[in-house]
């Protein structure tokens, strides 16, 4: 019988710095899918961290055992409903940033991940659960 596993790996949080670097990068690449999924992206990202600390009151114990999830607030939900790419355009994404390669743009690859994270989680309705919050 196949074992469920939870995962345990949690992203750094956003700040605004990353999100202005992440910026300079996804403009300084030429047109091509990876930089219009990572504008994508970045338009969801940037919208959530302007958003003040979510509204939302329903919280449960993250399965691995450290932190907790908060669910989004109908507020924030609302807010950023057009800007969450759909999750089978972020399924589609995470196998095009693999494509990047780590040798010879380490800091494009990690940052399109980063905001793939995020996104991810947002697409779940909840507060992405960054290391910070651990």
């Amino acid at each position: 019988m196949a074992k469920q596993h939870i995962g345990g790996s949690f992203a750094p949080p956003l700040s605004d710095g990353l999100l202005a670097e992440y910026r300079a990068r996804i403009d300084a690449l030429p047109a091509s899918p990876v930089r219009d999924a990572m504008d994508a992206l970045h338009k969801c990202c940037a919208a959530w961290w302007e958003l003040p600390e979510s509204t939302g009151t329903k919280t449960t114990a993250h399965p691995v055992g450290v932190g907790t999830i908060v669910e989004l607030g109908d507020a924030e939900q609302k807010a950023l409903y057009d800007l969450i790419p759909w999750e089978h355009e972020l399924s589609a994404m995470r196998p095009l940033f693999e494509g990047i390669s780590a040798a010879t743009d380490k800091a494009l690859r990690d940052a399109a991940h980063h905001l793939l994270w995020h996104a991810v989680e947002l697409n779940q309705d909840r507060e992405p659960l960054t290391a910070d919050k651990l």
